[in-house]
Parts: structure tokens; sequence; C-alpha cells
């Protein structure tokens, strides 16, 4: 019998706990993990409704993007701020420093690693926004003007 790994609880408990151990990686992953596949959502979500596609043709196709891609492919698209596309990118990019510096040898003072101040405020302003790509795609679904056949895409 096939084991899957899964989780299904609240993603932001599990990151809390995480940063609480001082799993700083494993925190900041989750939170990315999660905030990733809610924008991939949003923006399949919003090909179907406000541009006809298929979600048949689009699943694979977003869920193939990168947050990052996904954060400015919804920025062009209208569906988040300059603001927020400012503040995604900030925390993407200190999750990038954080998973893929995190064992690099400090060389006269020239990286001694990711500051643990910067880190709080990032991950902290993040966790109170887990919920706005959730909030996106509800709000889509049930906005009264979209038709009902739209989201049987």
């Amino acid at each position: 019998m096939t084991q899957y790994i899964t989780y299904r609880d609240d993603p932001r408990k599990l990151a809390e706990q995480a940063y609480q151990q001082e799993f700083y990686v494993e925190a900041i992953q989750i939170l990315h993990a999660y905030l990733e596949n809610q924008a991939q959502s949003l923006l399949m979500l919003v090909g179907c409704v406000h541009f006809n596609a298929e979600q048949e043709d689009t699943w694979g196709i977003a869920d193939s993007f990168s947050f990052h891609q996904c954060v400015k492919a919804l920025f062009v698209l209208n569906q988040i701020t300059k603001d927020q596309f400012s503040e995604f990118n900030e925390f993407n990019s200190l999750r990038n420093k954080v998973v893929h510096q995190i064992f690099k040898e400090p060389y006269e003072r020239a990286h001694e690693g990711v500051p643990k101040d910067d880190y709080d405020v990032i991950f902290k302003r993040t966790l109170d926004q887990i919920d706005f790509f959730t909030r996106k795609n509800e709000d889509i679904i049930e906005d009264p003007k979209t038709d009902e056949d739209t989201l049987q895409c």
C-alpha cells in the first residue's frame, strides 16, 4: 500500500510551531509552500473566470509557476497592488536567502547569515497575510457577477 505525505491542518499553526522551535528554514518553507499553492490557484481562477481559460488546460501550467512568477503575473493582471507585490517579493527574497544561503561560510564578514530581526519582521507580516490569496480566490467565487458556468472551468 502506498503511503502519502500530506498535511491537512492549518499551515499557520504549523509555521508558528516551527518558528517557536527555532526551525526557521522549515517555518519559512511552510509559509512559502502554502502561499505558492494559493497564488497558483488564484492565477488559474483568474484565467478561468476573466479570460475563459479551461481548467483542464491551465491547471498544470499554473502549478508550474513559482511563487515569484505568480506574484508577477498577478500584479500584471491587476489582481494585487504594487504594495502587495513588493511585500510578497520581499518575503520571497527572504525565503531565498534563508534557503539558498544557509550553509554559506562566513568569509571575512561578507556573509554572516540572515539577520534575525529582518527575518522576524517579514515572517510575522507574511504569517498575518497567510490567507491573502485564499480570500482573493473566495472573493472571485462569491462575486455575484461571476457566472456559475465560468466557475466550472
